[in-house]
């Protein structure tokens, strides 16, 4: 049963007589139905996920962005219902989105004790039960804490013809790359590419004639020499932050690269303009746009 910090079954360990059930009140807190963890336990994805596999019990294997999570991927949000797998088991529990695909023993690894979806199959489902924007989202983070690459995940897929949601999953495939470093940097990709502007290459390392590293792009394209570069909230809060960019943006532009800024209320409310704008750059620079 493990306890300690949870998660737990709050049923056994009455039953056990492991603990009271005064102290299971007063010590623990319910996470899921029948399932608890200690007071003030972070509640982060990744603890979500081992307290659906508890709460699921046999059979059950964290699945989809909940194994992601547990696999180290960022940008999880914890306030969404963790997914399992599970096999036999016809019918719902609240808080948890259960998952009825087979699986093979092979698609599954144990972390920390839990029965988890292997890197390449979580990605395999992530891609077709998670909808545009945020499949992508999820598997540039995955690959990102993984090593995954989406030839592999492709690879996987096309032993598995005619899964439910394998289309979605190869369109998802065409747009992912593990080196975005923030949400919002993959969302900016996605604009561009669904504009019809070439696929950019992400962190982009650039040095001077000398050899002296620059600085790295965001995403971009080597051969233009043109770049994009999403602003998050640090670049104007941190002082020290805009000093760097102000000077790394002059050293950009000493290695004759054009670089495009975006912030988040361009992307929310003027998309069309930041794709005209990095378009003007790339055809001055010669690309077929």
């Amino acid at each position: 049963m493990g306890i300690e910090g949870g998660p737990f079954r709050g049923s056994e360990a009455l039953r056990s007589g492991v603990m009271t059930r005064h102290q299971l009140s007063r010590n623990y807190e319910k996470v899921l139905r029948d399932t608890y963890a200690r007071k003030g336990t972070t509640r982060d994805a990744r603890a979500m996920a081992f307290a659906a596999s508890v709460c699921v019990g046999e059979d059950a294997v964290i699945a989809g962005a909940s194994a992601a999570a547990v696999h180290g991927a960022k940008w999880i949000d914890s306030g969404a219902p963790p997914s399992v797998l599970a096999i036999g088991r016809s019918h719902q529990l609240p808080g948890l989105r259960i998952h009825h695909d087979a699986f093979d023993p092979c698609d599954v690894m144990i972390v920390d004790g839990f029965d988890v979806s292997t890197p390449v199959r979580t990605a395999f489902d992530i891609g077709r039960w998670v909808a545009s924007p945020q499949s992508a989202i999820l598997l540039d983070s995955l690959m990102a804490a993984t090593g995954l690459d989406a030839e592999t995940v492709r690879a996987f897929a096309l032993r598995r013809p005619g899964t439910r949601g394998i289309r979605r999953l190869f369109a998802a495939l065409d747009v992912v790359d593990g080196g975005a470093e923030s949400p919002q940097e993959t969302r900016t990709r996605l604009l561009l590419i669904g504009a019809g502007l070439p696929k950019p290459e992400t962190q982009i390392e650039v040095r001077d004639s000398t050899g002296r590293f620059v600085g790295r792009i965001d995403l971009g394209w080597r051969h233009w020499r043109v770049g994009v570069e999403y602003d998050g909230v640090h670049h104007w809060l941190d002082e020290r932050q805009r000093t760097r960019d102000i000077e790394r943006f002059e050293d950009l532009h000493e290695c004759t690269w054009q670089i495009v800024r975006v912030n988040s209320e361009q992307l929310r409310l003027r998309p069309d303009d930041v794709v005209a704008r990095v378009g003007t750059k790339l055809r001055a620079a010669g690309a077929p746009v």
